[in-house]
């Protein structure tokens, strides 16, 4: 009895104090080449855990509205791989992605939407890019 107790306290505690931020920003022009506005969407989710992913940073914004997305669930280890944000499609086979981009630097990602966990009050930027145009030379992870 008393364990329960002490997990219900626990998980009422850690629920009351989710406030994690993280503000996601999208660029549907393929191959802009910037990171800076003008954004198509710039959302931000706030209310999260610590420990909180891209990926439920992203169901938390479309359970609210916030935005769409859609793609492909490979499973552990790869994930999410987005194919869709806001009804613009970036398909493989046309060569194209959506890139990733976070932290201070605001520099690709080399994790994806499932494993990727953003700082308090980051941004990430997803990006829309053809594979031609990836000067940078960045992989292209399953997992984006």
């Amino acid at each position: 009895m008393r364990a329960e107790v002490l997990l219900l306290v626990t998980l009422l505690f850690t629920s009351c104090f989710a406030d994690k931020a993280v503000r996601i920003v999208v660029i549907n022009q393929l191959d802009s080449g910037r990171t800076g506005p003008p954004y198509d969407l710039d959302i931000t989710v706030s209310g999260l855990d610590d420990g909180a992913t891209l990926l439920d940073a992203m169901n938390k914004a479309q359970d609210q509205g916030l935005m769409t997305y859609s793609g492909i669930d490979y499973g552990p280890p790869l994930g999410m791989y987005i194919t869709t944000i806001d009804g613009v499609e970036r398909r493989m086979e046309d060569k194209e992605y959506w890139q990733i981009l976070g932290g201070a630097d605001m520099k690709p990602l080399d994790l994806g939407v499932s494993s990727y966990v953003p700082s308090d009050n980051e941004t990430v930027l997803f990006r829309s890019m053809t594979f031609s145009s990836d000067k940078a030379g960045a992989e292209v992870h399953e997992d984006l």
